[in-house]
């Protein structure tokens, strides 16, 4: 459940960031999504953990407040079944190319495609437009290999038509798995405005790592519900390894998500679990965000067992289109949450991320203008942020990404590196803090609350000669002073407060009571 949004009257007044930190936020997506809430399901089938609503919680045990993932087996709702029904298989291997794009044209329902090992080239998409269907191979293969051996199944787009996507799927009870999707000119993996899917042991990638000529994202389930993304791999897209967006119910877990822009995205999504991933080496390891725009509010995600570590790749997101978000995120971010509510992170190891491991965000940080966020509810604020029994194993927020010769392409990153310059000569502060908030939240800010969006920081291990654990950044009184005709880097540094690990008002723990309408 929400809090209760704040009044529209309070949100015409909200103070704007200055042009420099007003980055540009867009999706791949026009956002309609408009289809009806199911009945809220307590897990995605009988195989999988409960991924449902948050329950009370234990929050000072270590265990998640946001559901109960080792409750065993409980069922998602399915809205279409092949139980009763004819059922069909296919198969194809290497070489019967059009065979393939001949069949997929004219699939009947509760199809099984199998794929014989080797690989398979195509000049478009491979589109599916029907329910019950299965595609799978004989296995993903390893990362780097473009062709398909005797255990693994490559389907190779890279010189398919140009703005295609490779595998482009909308039906109910979706099933992809043991396949590697190569060179996509756009998304590998795009499965739209469908349901109950299952993505499984797949493996998208593109030929050459830091392009911004490559796809954007790997693995993209948009605008869908009951949607699982488990044990797949991600390599080398412009925008997001794995992105789940404006979708209800997701589970993502033990998947590897390496040299991408964005490893992992969660976005614009209800009730998602994000469980035992490894985000490593890209340039932000894992997002929980809202972009405005979007009908859905995102809300109850919880985020355990995580690996997020060295995201410190240069930013190689094109400064144009659907990537023009990421591309001004510095390298060096562990994670950011921004525009989110009711997010947990708890038994997640960060550590060496030059620009910061945790960055705790407000939607007007990136679109000041809150009638642009009125499609989502209003969505820009974030709040109920619980950082507990997590392990920053140090070695972050040492080296902020400035964004080098061009400071606009890094506006946070170029200001945050000038503050701590300062901050490291004149205070001994050598390092951004484990988590940095922005300190927007809830706006307009009341300076007599220090802590009114709930973000907790407790119970976690960090290294023994960590000063402080959180900052307060005031970002918005920061920028001022930075960006006044007479900088005043002095007056900056003093809006700015750290608190240490455990310390008020950030000891608290879980999520405040919802609120609820009269």
């Amino acid at each position: 459940m929400n809090r209760l949004p704040l009044s529209r009257v309070t949100r015409v007044a909200l103070v704007s960031l200055m042009s420099l930190l007003a980055i540009p936020a867009c999706s791949d997506d026009d956002g309609d999504g408009s289809y009806a809430d199911p009945n809220p399901p307590k897990g995605p089938g009988a195989e999988t953990p409960d991924a449902g609503p948050p329950d009370s919680g234990t929050p000072d045990s270590g265990q998640p407040d946001s559901g109960t993932p080792d409750a065993g087996p409980t069922v998602w709702p399915q809205e279409f079944t092949c139980a009763g029904k004819e059922t069909h298989a296919l198969s194809f291997n290497p070489g019967q190319e059009q065979q393939l794009q001949n069949a997929v044209n004219d699939l009947k329902p509760c199809t099984t495609i199998t794929l014989g090992a080797g690989t398979f080239h195509f000049d478009n998409a491979v589109t599916i437009r029907q329910d019950g269907i299965t595609f799978q191979g004989a296995g993903r293969g390893a990362q780097g290999q473009a062709t398909g051996g005797a255990a693994s199944t490559v389907l190779d787009f890279s010189t398919a038509a140009a703005n295609t996507n490779g595998l482009d799927v909308v039906g109910k009870l979706f099933t992809l798995r043991d396949v590697a999707l190569w060179g996509a000119q756009k998304d590998a993996l795009r499965v739209e405005n469908s349901s109950n899917v299952l993505i499984q042991r797949i493996r998208t990638e593109w030929a050459n790592p830091n392009q911004p000529t490559n796809g954007k994202y790997g693995i993209y389930p948009v605008k869908s519900r009951y949607v699982i993304v488990e044990d797949c791999e991600a390599y080398n897209a412009s925008d997001a390894g794995i992105y789940v967006g404006q979708t209800r119910y997701a589970i993502v877990r033990r998947n590897i998500a390496k040299q991408n822009v964005a490893g992992i995205e969660i976005e614009n999504t209800k009730f998602a679990f994000v469980e035992g991933n490894t985000a490593i080496d890209n340039t932000t390891g894992l997002v929980v965000f809202d972009l405005p725009g979007n009908p859905i509010q995102g809300t109850d995600v919880l985020v355990t067992k995580n690996t997020i570590t060295g995201n410190n790749r240069k930013n190689f997101a094109s400064d144009s289109g659907s990537s023009s978000t990421v591309s001004q995120v510095p390298a060096g971010t562990g994670t950011f949450i921004l525009a989110s509510r009711r997010v947990e992170f708890v038994g997640n190891t960060w550590g060496n991320n030059n620009t910061v491991d945790i960055a705790v965000l407000s939607g007007l940080a990136i679109e000041p203008n809150p009638v642009l966020w009125s499609a989502g509810f209003f969505n820009f604020s974030t709040s109920d942020v619980s950082i507990h029994h997590n392990t920053f194993l140090g070695g972050s927020g040492e080296n902020v990404d400035s964004g080098e010769t061009n400071p606009a392409s890094r506006p946070l990153g170029y200001l945050i590196s000038n503050l701590y310059a300062y901050g490291k000569a004149a205070a001994g502060v050598d390092r951004v803090e484990h988590v940095m908030w922005d300190g927007i939240d809830p706006a307009p800010r009341n300076e007599n609350v220090a802590n009114g969006m709930n973000l907790c920081f407790s119970n976690n291990t960090v290294p023994a000669t960590t000063k402080a654990a959180v900052v307060d950044l005031d970002l918005e009184a920061v920028q001022k002073k930075l960006t006044s005709a007479t900088p005043d880097i002095v007056g900056a540094w003093a809006e700015t407060r750290r608190y240490n690990p455990g310390a008020a008002p950030f000891n608290c723990s879980g999520f405040a009571p919802a609120l609820k309408l009269p």
